[in-house]
């Protein structure tokens, strides 16, 4: 390999390992674990078979009698202090919609997500979506997403907290990652290789002319 062409790769390589891929910090997430990852008072159910799931087959419902927040489900996030992160869950409300579109049974409800010392979303009476004459099959979830979230510490507390009159809301595939607005651009690579391409050129041209 001529060494212009040693140096472009030692290059690419170096930029494509600096450039941070991005995980969930969540442990157990999508609960088909139930690994002791989340620490949960009186009130929250695991599972229920499907329901409320967006994947597999478990998911997390509070069991809390409104109108406060008063069951809490934790888990500590390891962070990076200064780094922003992006929240998302999906979120099912129990309750059955009539053929004409409308809630034959509609509960109230309300959950609120704390990420450390800040609200990252309070939501009440979230709307139901399931379209069959049984309560208790369920329906799909909806993705809910909160951007740009500070983290304040080295870690940071992932609080769950909600409540129902007289049934259940449910969570699902809860994901904290690094936000997207602090993952450099792809194009950075596509800079470099630019660079070095035109630089290889110019090499070329040279040793023509000579």
């Amino acid at each position: 390999m001529k060494p212009v062409m040693r140096v472009a790769a030692a290059i690419l390589l170096a930029v494509a390992v600096a450039v941070p891929a991005s995980a969930n910090i969540v442990r157990d997430g999508d609960f088909e674990l139930n690994d002791g990852s989340w620490e949960l008072t009186e009130g929250w159910f695991l599972g229920d078979a499907g329901r409320g799931a967006s994947s597999g087959v478990n998911s997390l419902s509070t069991g809390c009698f409104g109108p406060e927040f008063s069951c809490f489900a934790t888990q500590a996030l390891p962070t990076t202090t200064g780094q922003r992160y992006d929240l998302s869950f999906w979120l099912y409300a129990d309750g059955v919609i009539g053929p004409d579109g409308f809630p034959i049974f509609q509960f109230d409800n309300g959950i609120r997500v704390m990420f450390g010392d800040a609200i990252a979303t309070t939501i009440y009476n979230f709307p139901t979506t399931n379209t069959s004459t049984d309560i208790g099959t369920g329906g799909p979830s909806t993705q809910i997403i909160v951007r740009n979230l500070l983290a304040t510490s080295a870690s940071t507390i992932l609080q769950l907290s909600g409540y129902h009159d007289p049934s259940g809301i449910f969570f699902d595939d809860i994901s904290v990652e690094l936000a997207v607005s602090q993952i450099p651009e792809p194009g950075t690579l596509s800079l470099f290789g630019m660079a070095l391409g035109c630089l290889g050129l110019s090499r070329w041209r040279r040793a023509r002319a000579a």
